[in-house]
Protein backbone atom coordinates (compact mmCIF):
# COMPACT_ATOMS: atom_id res chain seq x y z
CA UNK A 1 0.00 0.00 0.00
CA UNK A 2 2.77 2.44 -0.73
CA UNK A 3 2.77 4.75 -3.74
CA UNK A 4 3.31 1.89 -6.15
CA UNK A 5 1.84 -1.22 -4.61
CA UNK A 6 -1.59 -1.87 -3.12
CA UNK A 7 -2.90 -5.19 -4.23
CA UNK A 8 -1.96 -8.82 -4.96
CA UNK A 9 -4.64 -11.40 -5.55
CA UNK A 10 -5.68 -14.39 -3.45
CA UNK A 11 -3.97 -17.42 -4.93
CA UNK A 12 -0.91 -15.65 -6.35
CA UNK A 13 1.35 -16.72 -3.50
CA UNK A 14 0.40 -20.38 -3.80
CA UNK A 15 1.00 -20.40 -7.54
CA UNK A 16 4.45 -18.86 -7.09
CA UNK A 17 5.71 -21.10 -4.27
CA UNK A 18 7.72 -23.44 -6.48
CA UNK A 19 9.34 -20.67 -8.51
CA UNK A 20 10.10 -18.47 -5.52
CA UNK A 21 11.43 -21.11 -3.13
CA UNK A 22 15.12 -20.64 -3.90
CA UNK A 23 14.96 -16.86 -3.63
CA UNK A 24 12.85 -16.85 -0.49
CA UNK A 25 15.23 -19.15 1.35
CA UNK A 26 17.74 -16.31 1.70
CA UNK A 27 15.46 -13.27 1.59
CA UNK A 28 15.97 -12.35 5.22
CA UNK A 29 19.69 -11.87 4.98
CA UNK A 30 20.45 -13.19 8.49
CA UNK A 31 20.00 -16.91 9.34
CA UNK A 32 17.67 -17.63 12.26
CA UNK A 33 20.51 -18.76 14.54
CA UNK A 34 22.35 -15.48 13.95
CA UNK A 35 19.23 -13.45 14.74
CA UNK A 36 18.76 -15.39 17.97
CA UNK A 37 22.32 -14.65 19.07
CA UNK A 38 22.25 -10.97 18.11
CA UNK A 39 18.80 -9.99 19.42
CA UNK A 40 17.45 -9.20 15.96
CA UNK A 41 13.99 -9.61 14.48
CA UNK A 42 13.33 -9.66 10.76
CA UNK A 43 10.22 -8.05 9.37
CA UNK A 44 9.10 -6.47 6.09
CA UNK A 45 7.64 -3.19 4.86
CA UNK A 46 7.30 -1.13 1.72
CA UNK A 47 10.06 1.32 0.88
CA UNK A 48 10.21 5.01 0.07
CA UNK A 49 8.28 7.49 2.17
CA UNK A 50 6.49 4.62 3.92
CA UNK A 51 9.78 3.17 5.17
CA UNK A 52 10.99 6.59 6.28
CA UNK A 53 8.03 7.25 8.57
CA UNK A 54 7.81 3.61 9.70
CA UNK A 55 11.42 3.71 10.87
CA UNK A 56 11.01 7.07 12.58
CA UNK A 57 7.79 6.38 14.47
CA UNK A 58 7.88 2.61 15.03
CA UNK A 59 11.18 0.85 14.45
CA UNK A 60 13.65 3.26 16.02
CA UNK A 61 11.63 3.92 19.21
CA UNK A 62 11.06 0.17 19.67
CA UNK A 63 14.75 -0.61 19.16
CA UNK A 64 15.67 1.95 21.81
CA UNK A 65 13.03 0.60 24.19
CA UNK A 66 13.71 -3.11 23.69
CA UNK A 67 17.42 -3.37 23.01
CA UNK A 68 16.67 -5.39 19.86
CA UNK A 69 17.54 -4.50 16.30
CA UNK A 70 15.14 -4.73 13.36
CA UNK A 71 16.31 -6.22 10.08
CA UNK A 72 13.83 -4.56 7.69
CA UNK A 73 13.25 -6.09 4.25
CA UNK A 74 11.81 -3.72 1.65
CA UNK A 75 12.63 -5.71 -1.48
CA UNK A 76 10.09 -8.03 -3.04
CA UNK A 77 6.46 -7.69 -2.03
CA UNK A 78 3.64 -9.27 -0.08
CA UNK A 79 3.37 -12.35 -2.27
CA UNK A 80 7.10 -13.09 -2.05
CA UNK A 81 7.15 -12.51 1.71
CA UNK A 82 4.26 -14.92 2.16
CA UNK A 83 5.99 -17.46 -0.08
CA UNK A 84 9.08 -17.25 2.14
CA UNK A 85 6.92 -17.84 5.22
CA UNK A 86 5.30 -20.89 3.65
CA UNK A 87 8.50 -22.44 2.30
CA UNK A 88 10.45 -21.83 5.50
CA UNK A 89 7.70 -22.36 8.05
CA UNK A 90 9.79 -24.80 10.14
CA UNK A 91 12.69 -22.31 10.35
CA UNK A 92 11.29 -18.91 9.33
CA UNK A 93 13.61 -16.43 7.69
CA UNK A 94 11.07 -13.67 8.39
CA UNK A 95 9.80 -13.45 11.96
CA UNK A 96 7.07 -10.94 11.16
CA UNK A 97 5.81 -10.65 7.56
CA UNK A 98 3.91 -7.41 6.91
CA UNK A 99 1.27 -8.23 4.29
CA UNK A 100 -1.38 -6.41 2.28
CA UNK A 101 -4.95 -7.22 1.33
CA UNK A 102 -5.91 -9.57 -0.14
CA UNK A 103 -2.69 -11.57 0.35
CA UNK A 104 -3.60 -11.36 4.04
CA UNK A 105 -6.51 -13.71 3.38
CA UNK A 106 -4.22 -16.22 1.70
CA UNK A 107 -2.06 -16.09 4.80
CA UNK A 108 -4.83 -16.64 7.34
CA UNK A 109 -6.03 -19.69 5.40
CA UNK A 110 -2.56 -21.25 5.37
CA UNK A 111 -2.33 -23.80 8.19
CA UNK A 112 0.67 -24.09 10.47
CA UNK A 113 2.53 -20.99 9.32
CA UNK A 114 1.33 -18.13 11.51
CA UNK A 115 0.43 -17.75 15.16
CA UNK A 116 -3.17 -17.28 16.29
CA UNK A 117 -3.33 -13.92 18.06
CA UNK A 118 -5.36 -12.57 20.98
CA UNK A 119 -5.32 -9.66 23.40
CA UNK A 120 -3.26 -11.65 25.88
CA UNK A 121 -0.40 -11.89 23.41
CA UNK A 122 -1.01 -8.37 22.10
CA UNK A 123 -2.70 -6.26 24.82
CA UNK A 124 -3.03 -3.23 22.55
CA UNK A 125 -5.28 -5.28 20.28
CA UNK A 126 -8.05 -4.13 22.62
CA UNK A 127 -7.63 -0.66 21.10
CA UNK A 128 -7.85 -1.92 17.51
CA UNK A 129 -11.08 -1.73 15.54
CA UNK A 130 -12.50 -5.26 14.93
CA UNK A 131 -12.36 -4.53 11.20
CA UNK A 132 -8.60 -4.94 11.45
CA UNK A 133 -8.53 -7.98 13.73
CA UNK A 134 -11.75 -9.99 13.88
CA UNK A 135 -12.15 -9.79 10.09
CA UNK A 136 -8.79 -11.58 9.88
CA UNK A 137 -10.03 -14.33 12.22
CA UNK A 138 -7.48 -13.00 14.71
CA UNK A 139 -4.70 -14.64 12.73
CA UNK A 140 -3.37 -11.24 11.70
CA UNK A 141 -3.82 -7.67 12.92
CA UNK A 142 -3.85 -4.45 10.95
CA UNK A 143 -1.37 -1.60 11.35
CA UNK A 144 -2.64 1.04 8.92
CA UNK A 145 -5.07 1.50 6.06
CA UNK A 146 -5.63 3.52 2.88
CA UNK A 147 -9.22 4.38 1.91
CA UNK A 148 -10.50 3.75 -1.62
CA UNK A 149 -13.02 6.37 -2.69
CA UNK A 150 -14.01 8.84 -5.38
CA UNK A 151 -11.93 11.59 -6.91
CA UNK A 152 -12.94 14.43 -9.20
CA UNK A 153 -11.42 17.44 -10.93
CA UNK A 154 -12.87 20.53 -9.32
CA UNK A 155 -12.53 22.60 -12.50
CA UNK A 156 -14.65 20.19 -14.52
CA UNK A 157 -17.30 18.97 -12.08
CA UNK A 158 -19.28 21.69 -10.37
CA UNK A 159 -21.15 19.55 -7.85
CA UNK A 160 -18.90 17.23 -5.89
CA UNK A 161 -19.89 13.54 -6.05
CA UNK A 162 -21.24 12.14 -2.80
CA UNK A 163 -22.23 8.58 -3.67
CA UNK A 164 -20.66 5.68 -5.51
CA UNK A 165 -23.74 5.78 -7.72
CA UNK A 166 -22.54 9.11 -9.16
CA UNK A 167 -20.14 7.16 -11.38
CA UNK A 168 -23.17 6.05 -13.38
CA UNK A 169 -24.39 9.60 -14.06
CA UNK A 170 -24.61 10.05 -17.86
CA UNK A 171 -22.79 13.40 -17.88
CA UNK A 172 -19.60 11.63 -16.78
CA UNK A 173 -19.47 9.31 -19.78
CA UNK A 174 -16.02 9.20 -21.35
CA UNK A 175 -14.34 10.94 -18.40
CA UNK A 176 -14.18 8.09 -15.87
CA UNK A 177 -11.05 6.33 -14.63
CA UNK A 178 -11.32 3.02 -12.76
CA UNK A 179 -8.68 0.51 -11.64
CA UNK A 180 -7.94 -2.79 -13.31
CA UNK A 181 -7.11 -5.80 -11.16
CA UNK A 182 -3.37 -5.03 -11.23
CA UNK A 183 -3.62 -1.64 -9.53
CA UNK A 184 -5.89 -2.28 -6.54
CA UNK A 185 -9.58 -1.53 -6.12
CA UNK A 186 -11.17 -3.49 -8.96
CA UNK A 187 -12.57 -6.22 -6.74
CA UNK A 188 -13.85 -3.61 -4.28
CA UNK A 189 -15.59 -1.88 -7.19
CA UNK A 190 -17.49 -5.08 -7.98
CA UNK A 191 -18.73 -5.36 -4.37
CA UNK A 192 -19.69 -1.67 -4.36
CA UNK A 193 -21.65 -2.02 -7.61
CA UNK A 194 -23.42 -5.08 -6.22
CA UNK A 195 -24.32 -3.29 -2.98
CA UNK A 196 -25.79 -0.35 -4.90
CA UNK A 197 -28.07 -2.71 -6.79
CA UNK A 198 -29.45 -5.00 -4.11
CA UNK A 199 -26.56 -7.45 -3.81
CA UNK A 200 -23.39 -7.59 -1.79
CA UNK A 201 -20.22 -9.56 -1.18
CA UNK A 202 -22.16 -12.87 -1.27
CA UNK A 203 -24.32 -11.87 -4.27
CA UNK A 204 -22.21 -10.14 -6.90
CA UNK A 205 -24.46 -10.68 -9.93
CA UNK A 206 -26.08 -7.21 -9.68
CA UNK A 207 -22.60 -5.72 -9.55
CA UNK A 208 -21.43 -7.46 -12.69
CA UNK A 209 -24.52 -6.26 -14.54
CA UNK A 210 -23.99 -2.67 -13.34
CA UNK A 211 -20.32 -2.69 -14.39
CA UNK A 212 -21.20 -3.99 -17.84
CA UNK A 213 -23.52 -1.00 -18.17
CA UNK A 214 -20.80 1.37 -16.97
CA UNK A 215 -18.00 -0.07 -19.12
CA UNK A 216 -18.71 2.04 -22.27
CA UNK A 217 -18.48 5.23 -20.18
CA UNK A 218 -15.05 4.42 -18.76
CA UNK A 219 -12.15 6.14 -20.49
CA UNK A 220 -9.58 3.76 -19.03
CA UNK A 221 -9.21 0.92 -16.58
CA UNK A 222 -5.72 1.79 -15.37
CA UNK A 223 -3.30 -1.11 -14.91
CA UNK A 224 -0.97 0.64 -12.49
CA UNK A 225 -1.19 3.64 -10.21
CA UNK A 226 1.03 5.83 -12.40
CA UNK A 227 -1.30 5.75 -15.42
CA UNK A 228 -3.93 8.18 -14.07
CA UNK A 229 -1.37 10.89 -13.28
CA UNK A 230 -0.73 12.33 -16.78
CA UNK A 231 -4.36 11.80 -17.76
CA UNK A 232 -5.56 13.91 -14.85
CA UNK A 233 -2.79 16.45 -15.30
CA UNK A 234 -3.99 17.01 -18.86
CA UNK A 235 -7.62 17.18 -17.77
CA UNK A 236 -8.64 14.26 -19.99
CA UNK A 237 -10.59 12.57 -17.17
CA UNK A 238 -12.76 14.17 -14.54
CA UNK A 239 -13.93 11.52 -12.08
CA UNK A 240 -13.19 8.01 -10.92
CA UNK A 241 -12.12 5.78 -8.05
CA UNK A 242 -8.66 5.67 -6.47
CA UNK A 243 -6.88 5.45 -3.13
CA UNK A 244 -6.88 8.66 -1.10
CA UNK A 245 -3.10 8.97 -0.76
CA UNK A 246 -2.73 8.91 -4.53
CA UNK A 247 -5.29 11.67 -4.99
CA UNK A 248 -3.70 13.89 -2.35
CA UNK A 249 -0.21 13.36 -3.78
CA UNK A 250 -1.51 14.62 -7.12
CA UNK A 251 -3.36 17.52 -5.49
CA UNK A 252 -0.17 18.58 -3.74
CA UNK A 253 1.50 19.02 -7.14
CA UNK A 254 -1.13 21.59 -8.12
CA UNK A 255 -3.62 19.46 -10.05
CA UNK A 256 -7.20 20.55 -9.12
CA UNK A 257 -8.42 17.23 -7.74
CA UNK A 258 -10.24 16.28 -4.55
CA UNK A 259 -10.90 13.01 -2.77
CA UNK A 260 -14.39 12.14 -1.53
CA UNK A 261 -15.42 9.47 0.94
CA UNK A 262 -18.79 8.35 -0.50
CA UNK A 263 -21.79 8.24 1.81
CA UNK A 264 -21.89 4.43 1.49
CA UNK A 265 -18.36 4.26 2.87
CA UNK A 266 -14.83 3.70 1.60
CA UNK A 267 -13.28 0.24 1.25
CA UNK A 268 -9.70 0.00 2.41
CA UNK A 269 -6.31 -1.41 1.64
CA UNK A 270 -4.78 -2.71 4.91
CA UNK A 271 -1.24 -3.62 5.92
CA UNK A 272 -1.23 -6.28 8.61
CA UNK A 273 1.18 -8.09 10.92
CA UNK A 274 1.53 -11.89 10.76
CA UNK A 275 3.68 -13.56 13.43
CA UNK A 276 5.51 -16.66 12.25
CA UNK A 277 4.50 -19.59 14.46
CA UNK A 278 8.06 -20.92 14.68
CA UNK A 279 9.86 -17.57 14.75
CA UNK A 280 13.15 -17.67 16.64
CA UNK A 281 12.33 -14.32 18.21
CA UNK A 282 8.58 -14.82 18.55
CA UNK A 283 8.22 -13.01 21.89
CA UNK A 284 10.17 -10.03 20.57
CA UNK A 285 8.04 -9.99 17.41
CA UNK A 286 4.88 -9.94 19.54
CA UNK A 287 6.30 -7.10 21.64
CA UNK A 288 7.09 -5.18 18.45
CA UNK A 289 3.51 -5.58 17.20
CA UNK A 290 2.11 -4.52 20.55
CA UNK A 291 4.30 -1.41 20.54
CA UNK A 292 3.44 -0.56 16.91
CA UNK A 293 -0.26 -0.63 17.77
CA UNK A 294 0.06 1.66 20.80
CA UNK A 295 -1.25 5.17 20.55
CA UNK A 296 2.01 7.14 20.28
CA UNK A 297 3.55 5.36 17.25
CA UNK A 298 0.14 5.09 15.60
CA UNK A 299 -0.45 8.83 15.93
CA UNK A 300 3.08 9.70 14.86
CA UNK A 301 2.98 7.50 11.78
CA UNK A 302 -0.56 8.46 10.75
CA UNK A 303 -0.02 12.20 11.10
CA UNK A 304 3.30 12.04 9.23
CA UNK A 305 2.22 9.97 6.23
CA UNK A 306 -1.52 10.85 6.28
CA UNK A 307 -2.70 7.25 6.23
CA UNK A 308 -5.35 5.86 8.54
CA UNK A 309 -4.20 3.73 11.47
CA UNK A 310 -5.94 0.90 13.26
CA UNK A 311 -5.86 2.10 16.88
CA UNK A 312 -9.27 3.65 17.59
CA UNK A 313 -7.78 6.05 20.14
CA UNK A 314 -5.27 7.67 17.76
CA UNK A 315 -5.83 11.41 17.28
CA UNK A 316 -4.97 13.21 14.06
CA UNK A 317 -4.10 16.87 13.73
CA UNK A 318 -3.79 19.47 11.00
CA UNK A 319 -3.91 18.28 7.42
CA UNK A 320 -3.97 14.61 8.43
CA UNK A 321 -7.23 15.14 10.31
CA UNK A 322 -8.79 16.58 7.14
CA UNK A 323 -7.49 13.86 4.85
CA UNK A 324 -7.84 10.61 6.79
CA UNK A 325 -11.18 8.82 6.48
CA UNK A 326 -12.24 7.84 10.03
CA UNK A 327 -13.17 4.28 11.00
CA UNK A 328 -16.86 5.24 11.14
CA UNK A 329 -16.88 6.01 7.39
CA UNK A 330 -15.15 2.85 6.20
CA UNK A 331 -16.96 0.20 4.16
CA UNK A 332 -16.59 -3.12 5.94
CA UNK A 333 -16.21 -5.77 3.27
CA UNK A 334 -15.81 -9.23 4.74
CA UNK A 335 -13.45 -10.82 2.22
CA UNK A 336 -13.67 -14.14 4.06
CA UNK A 337 -17.00 -14.60 2.27
CA UNK A 338 -15.64 -14.09 -1.24
CA UNK A 339 -13.24 -15.80 -3.63
CA UNK A 340 -11.10 -12.85 -4.66
CA UNK A 341 -9.19 -14.82 -7.29
CA UNK A 342 -12.42 -15.66 -9.12
CA UNK A 343 -13.58 -12.04 -8.92
CA UNK A 344 -10.29 -10.88 -10.43
CA UNK A 345 -10.43 -13.41 -13.25
CA UNK A 346 -14.03 -12.54 -14.12
CA UNK A 347 -13.27 -8.81 -14.00
CA UNK A 348 -10.50 -9.26 -16.57
CA UNK A 349 -12.67 -11.49 -18.73
CA UNK A 350 -15.91 -9.49 -18.71
CA UNK A 351 -15.03 -5.90 -17.85
CA UNK A 352 -11.56 -5.02 -19.09
CA UNK A 353 -11.14 -7.44 -22.01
Amino acid sequence: MNASQTSVRFNAARRRVANAAAASATIAGFPAIVRAQTKTITTTAFGGIYEKHYRTHVIEPWEKRSGFKVNLITTGGADQWLTSAMVNKARPEIDLPFLSLPVTHTAIRTDGVFLDLDDQLIPNARQVDPLFFDYFDRKAIGFNYAPYGLFYRTDQIRNAPSSWSDLWRPEHAGKILLPDTTSGGAEETVVIAASLNGGGVTNLDPGWAALRRLKPAVQRFFKNNNEPVPILQRGEAAIGAWYSARVFMLKDTGVPVEFVTPKEGAPIGVLSFHVARNATQRDAALDFVNFALSRTPQEGFGNAIEYGVCNREAVFTGRARERITPHSQLMRIDWRKADIAKISERFRREITS
